[in-house]
């Protein structure tokens, strides 16, 4: 079985869940002889390390770039993809790696894994938004299988698209606990001396970050505690501005660079993270934490109550008095165990194995 994939993640993004998950897939369906593998990279700075599995039945076509990701990235590998691809002639299955698909692969079957309908769901907060909804509605009519990556992502894809429900499937992400580093712990502390309540990722409007800025203050917390922010970017105005009127602003600490070292650190000491956005087609960040033994505290909506079940604690959607509380509730959780055994059910549920093997099964359904 030959399968493509193509550059589309990789040329817009340097690292992320969507990133990480067709990695994962594609290192554990390495392990089978009979499933031969092709990823064009093209020009790219992607932290994962794809190159590495380049074997007898992987092959990873890419050149390191200082092109920063972006439309002028994905315009150039879209071009190369294409006259990659006709020349290494029919493929058993194409799984585009983004909202689009490249005309030129020629394959027998096409398989599109959709995350999430965020862009449906908040179409005003995504620049060209219209555009892309055309190419994912092109993708999804011309998909034969649909990998939904939660029940509730496939609701939402029942919700904004006339899809045959035969042709969807939902497979789980799986999951990897993060790798510790005490020297990296050490670089942590200096950083973030005191405790701390931490977010992890984009600060997009949907990721509901003004009102944790509002509840961290309403709390009471950032008279004890510290809120530190890792990633997504500088601090917009709109946020600096909110911090400052608050009078938070130093009680915020932003890491915007980090490894995954330094995030498996971070969720480890925290009294409490917090992941509030409103739309999520499975979140990856809630078990990470987990696995760390940190208290999780998401919002009550899209696929977070199906992925974290009983093992997280809950806040309503648009309701900062919930929020509010179950900050509280949630720092006051860091020293008790009520909750361990649920953790325990719920990671042991999501394995990459499980996720390539499900995969897997699909494709050759579908072959």
């Amino acid at each position: 079985m030959r399968i493509h994939f193509d550059h589309q993640v990789f040329s817009m993004q340097n690292n992320g869940g969507n990133s990480r998950y067709h990695f994962e897939l594609m290192r554990h369906l390495a392990a089978i002889p009979e499933v031969q593998q092709e990823l064009f990279l093209g020009l790219y700075q992607t932290q994962l390390p794809f190159p590495q599995l380049a074997a007898n039945n992987v092959r990873v076509v890419g050149r390191p770039t200082s092109l920063p990701p972006g439309g002028k990235r994905y315009i150039v590998n879209e071009a190369l993809n294409n006259a990659f691809a006709f020349f290494r002639g029919r493929f058993d299955i194409y799984h585009p790696t983004h909202h689009r698909f490249s005309r030129l692969v020629r394959a027998r079957r096409m398989v599109v894994t959709l995350h999430d309908c965020t862009q449906e769901k908040f179409p005003a907060e995504f620049r060209y938004n219209q555009r892309v909804l055309r190419y994912r509605k092109a993708l999804l009519a011309r998909a034969d299988a649909i990998i939904c990556i939660s029940e509730a992502s496939r609701q939402d894809l029942f919700a904004f698209y006339d899809v045959d429900p035969a042709k969807t499937r939902v497979i789980h992400h799986g999951f990897t606990c993060l790798p510790r580093s005490p020297e990296v712990g050490e670089e942590l502390r200096r950083q973030a001396p005191r405790d701390y309540v931490l977010y992890v990722g984009s600060r997009a409007i949907y990721k509901n970050f003004g009102d944790l800025l509002r509840a961290f203050r309403e709390s009471g917390l950032h008279q004890t505690v510290d809120l530190l922010v890792l990633g997504g970017g500088p601090m917009s105005p709109d946020h600096a501005r909110l911090s400052s009127e608050l009078e938070i602003t130093d009680r915020i600490i932003h890491v915007d660079l980090v490894t995954d070292a330094f995030l498996a650190e971070a969720y480890a000491a925290a009294r409490l993270f917090v992941y509030p956005s409103r739309s999520e087609g499975f979140g990856l960040p809630p078990l990470e934490a987990m696995a760390l033994g940190c208290p999780v505290l998401v919002c009550n909506t899209s696929a977070l109550p199906e992925i974290c079940g009983d093992a997280a604690y809950y806040f309503e959607p648009d309701s900062l008095e919930s929020l509010v509380s179950g900050l509280k509730r949630g720092v006051l959780a860091r020293n008790e165990h009520s909750k361990s055994a649920a953790v325990d059910h719920i990671l042991s549920r999501y394995s990459w194995e499980k996720c390539a093997a499900q995969t897997l099964a699909l494709y050759r359904e579908c072959r």
